[in-house]
């Protein structure tokens, strides 16, 4: 039972962190305002590089579906677009695999996947996330993502 406790605080800690360093990134380049505007402003409108810096420090990263970004303090978190049933558009997500790569903790002595997703189950059963595709991809509750 402690090592569910313990997967579930490092998936808060995730959450905490992809909370404020995106709500950072945002600040910094508005107008831009979540990550589908962030790929068009770089792939479309060409208005910013693929890689950059912000004046507060954050390093972000477009790649294929979405976007890698690293606080000043080295914290990284990374979101990819998928379609959400339920909302009927994108939004971002990420997966088991995101989180332990937040908690640098990939090696065999860390949380495995399955402790990570049961940890995101029980978030999601208490509110704190959302599931996107089961079992698979979650969401922070207020699904940031393109357009409804």
């Amino acid at each position: 039972m402690a090592r569910d406790a313990s997967s579930v605080d490092a998936v808060l800690r995730f959450a905490a962190a992809l909370h404020e360093i995106r709500g950072r990134l945002f600040a910094d380049l508005s107008p831009v305002a979540d990550i589908a505007d962030l790929l068009t402003a770089v792939r479309s409108r060409r208005e910013l590089p693929r890689e950059g810096l912000t004046r507060s420090g954050i390093e972000y990263t477009v790649h294929g579906a979405g976007c890698r970004m690293i606080s000043s303090d080295g914290r990284e978190v990374d979101v990819d677009l998928l379609t959400d049933s339920l909302l009927g558009r994108e939004v971002e997500a990420f997966d088991a695999w995101r989180i332990r790569w937040f908690l640098d903790e990939a090696a065999d002595d860390g949380y495995s996947t399955e402790d990570i997703v049961a940890a995101c189950t029980q978030l999601v059963r208490e509110g704190y996330l959302r599931e996107v595709v089961e079992g698979n991809w979650f969401a922070l509750p207020d699904a940031p993502g393109g357009p409804a």
